[in-house]
């Protein structure tokens, strides 16, 4: 610093711009990780992306990150001759540090992405304020696409998303003249049967053709009701497409289309593309303003800014005449944000190559309770396999599933253990109320059961044939708002992470067709559910 200090304005800058280049040449290698971070440079895991949403693929984010980076060169350069912001920047920079100590600490590889993301935001603002960091808003916005949310999160989204896809497909194919039953997520016809699986719920489609709807507008300037307009209508076209793939799917079950996986990935993404290219002209001829989305690049910097253009670009706003060099730069402000990146760079660097993981402890491991060959009468009969086709994204490292019977009376009992050990796999999903695929919801209300202190929900079901009634529960979980935060910070994967394991418990049986039968099925489900906890509690 001393040394420094002693330079001249001209000397002074070209030592901050050297610290500068340093820092980021140092923090792009601490961050190495993220480039083998999701089955990396595997061809198959390609494919798999365009199918499996709980799959990040962040090598290609960090492609079309750095596309969308070179992209607004001129803009980022112009944006460099402002002055920096050290208040603003000292929020992001101290989240995105501790993220990083954090998510390499319990190895989560999202985290160190998200650290990425607010380190870079907090270097703009340090060195070249705001109009820096907002010029870096949509690249960072497409790399975060990577991040991969908790199973927590993504088991509630699919189960909507994929009841969505069953029900419109089915709608879908009764207008076309095919007749087809709805129920759950299975459609079936005299000609049709199809289950709709969460990697056919669009989701991903959706997310996919989203990112390229953001990747188009970024690159090809337009208005941005217009560019807004058509990152809206994505979702809707990827979903509009994956029906009418889930629908032929259906038609033709033993089809060799049926079973090319890949080439519906591929049929779907570039079909849909070629719709939003359609639907932007659209907009071009009928939208006031704005240039046409084949002007080149270089046509469109070299033309004379007006007021739409300031309008269309983020970074293009009128640029003052304080905007030249201002001496704050070559302040001693200046050269401390630009020696205190330097060593932050450096420090994380030596943090991502010698800190140590957290790993489990032995004795952290559990051994599951057993379910009682017998229970105040009632005996097991037969093991139960689970419909993971059904569950698909929601997993157990360790399950029971029985039938007991007593008489001529049945109840199915599934019980599911989570170890916590992985943020990627979750038993709270609202799959847990029903037995397999093809039932559909009548009724879900909480009810109270004796001796059972946590929430208990009450589902009524009913298959083509038959109906159900399902009381399920969670033990050793907290409330969703919690266990969302748990899974975001992995703080289960963690010293902080809660010693026992969760499980889900679910009884169910079937109900009689009148009022008074289905009363007395109830009643017999109520007693057993109390003596199986008392079972379970001993």
């Amino acid at each position: 610093m001393g040394a420094l200090g002693g330079m001249d304005a001209s000397e002074d800058l070209r030592a901050q711009r050297f610290l500068r280049i340093t820092a980021i040449a140092v923090g792009s290698l601490a961050y190495w990780r993220l480039l083998f971070w999701g089955s990396a440079w595997d061809l198959r895991h390609l494919t798999r992306w365009f199918f499996f949403p709980t799959d990040p693929f962040p090598q290609m984010m960090i492609l079309i990150a750095a596309a969308l980076v070179y992209r607004r060169r001129k803009y980022l350069r112009s944006a460099m001759r402002f002055q920096g912001s050290p208040a603003l920047a000292a929020l992001p920079l101290l989240a995105g540090s501790s993220l990083f100590v954090w998510g390499h600490y319990v190895r989560a590889m999202d985290l160190v992405l998200v650290s990425f993301i607010l380190v870079s935001i907090g270097a703009g603002l340090l060195w070249f304020g705001v109009r820096f960091a907002r010029a870096l808003a949509i690249p960072w916005v497409v790399l975060a696409f990577a991040y991969s949310a908790p199973a927590v999160i993504t088991n509630q989204a699919l189960y909507v998303v994929r009841l969505w896809t069953a029900a419109h497909t089915a709608a879908l194919l009764q207008f076309v003249g095919i007749p087809v039953l709805q129920v759950g997520n299975v459609i079936t016809g005299s000609k049709v049967i199809a289950q709709i699986i969460d990697s056919c719920s669009g989701l991903r489609s959706m997310q996919i053709l989203t990112l390229a709807a953001i990747f188009y507008v970024s690159w090809f300037p337009a208005r941005r009701l217009r560019q807004a307009l058509l990152i809206i209508l994505a979702p809707a076209i990827a979903y509009l497409f994956n029906l009418l793939r889930v629908g032929m799917i259906a038609v033709a079950p033993t089809s060799e289309f049926s079973t090319a996986h890949t080439a519906q990935g591929l049929m779907i993404f570039f079909g849909a593309i070629a719709c939003l290219i359609v639907a932007d002209r659209i907009f071009g001829r009928f939208l006031p303003g704005g240039p046409k989305i084949d002007s080149a690049p270089q046509q469109l910097e070299a033309e004379p800014r007006s007021q739409s253009d300031a309008e269309r670009e983020p970074c293009a706003e009128a640029e003052p005449e304080s905007a030249t060099p201002s001496p704050g730069i070559a302040s001693s402000k200046g050269r401390l944000g630009a020696v205190s990146l330097a060593v932050l760079a450096v420090t994380m660097l030596g943090i991502s190559i010698w800190m140590p993981s957290w790993n489990a402890p032995e004795s952290d491991r559990f051994n599951p309770a057993e379910l009682p060959a017998e229970l105040d009468g009632w005996a097991q009969t037969q093991q139960v396999e689970v419909d993971r086709l059904f569950l698909w994204t929601v997993s157990f490292p360790r399950h029971e599933y029985w039938i007991y019977e007593r008489n001529n009376d049945r109840v199915s009992v599934f019980i599911g253990y989570d170890d916590r050990s992985k943020r990627s796999q979750s038993l709270l999903s609202r799959k847990n109320a029903l037995p397999r695929r093809g039932w559909d919801v009548l009724e879900r209300r909480s009810v109270s059961l004796e001796s059972v202190e946590a929430g208990v929900e009450r589902v009524v079901a009913r298959s083509q044939s038959a109906q159900i009634l399902t009381y399920h529960w969670y033990e050793g979980t907290d409330g969703w708002a919690s266990e969302i935060l748990r899974a975001l910070l992995a703080t289960d994967q963690s010293p902080f992470r809660r010693s026992q394991p969760a499980r889900v418990i679910r009884v169910a049986t079937a109900l009689g067709s009148t009022p008074a039968a289905g009363m007395e099925d109830e009643a017999r489900l109520r007693a057993f559910a109390s003596s199986l906890v008392a079972a379970l509690g001993e």
